[in-house]
């Protein structure tokens, strides 16, 4: 039973991921320069791939508070770029929404492992929480999406 739910997760993931834009998610990693994107995605297309499906990977929407989830309120998150915090009310679409844009990473570190859930409450959104998957899940789940993409 837990493998059949596992697959159901994993190709709901793959399906939902898989339509998200690697351009607009990954800009923002690297400053928002999009020559310096382009000569990266060209030189290392493995790791430009692996860095999308990262950031495809670390995010999704739910309608409660996973278990053992710490809760955070959206207007917590900042901009890497404009150090201006989130408003309340932001509308979160995963196609664009971009992992890199956010200081989530300075959230993640500060627990001690790499295995906290972290939920941001985002009542302005189709659903009311964002949830950054653990350090490890990502990194996990981003490693299963790429070997799959590259297996097609």
């Amino acid at each position: 039973m837990k493998r059949i739910v596992l697959a159901l997760v994993l190709a709901a993931s793959f399906a939902g991921v898989k339509a998200q834009n690697c351009e607009v998610l990954l800009l923002p990693y690297f400053g928002n320069d999009a020559e310096r994107m382009a000569e990266y995605q060209s030189s290392v297309p493995d790791k430009f791939a692996w860095r999308c499906a990262y950031a495809r990977s670390a995010f999704y929407e739910s309608d409660t508070v996973p278990a053992g989830a710490a809760l955070y309120n959206i207007s917590e998150v900042q901009d890497r770029q404009s150090g201006n915090h989130l408003s309340a009310q932001t509308v979160i679409d995963l196609s664009t929404f971009s992992y890199y844009a956010y200081n989530f990473y300075t959230f993640q570190v500060s627990f001690p492992t790499g295995a906290q859930t972290l939920c941001f409450a985002t009542p302005g959104s189709a659903h009311p929480y964002l949830v950054l998957r653990s350090l490890d899940e990502t990194n996990r789940l981003a490693t299963e999406v790429w070997e799959a993409e590259r297996a097609q």
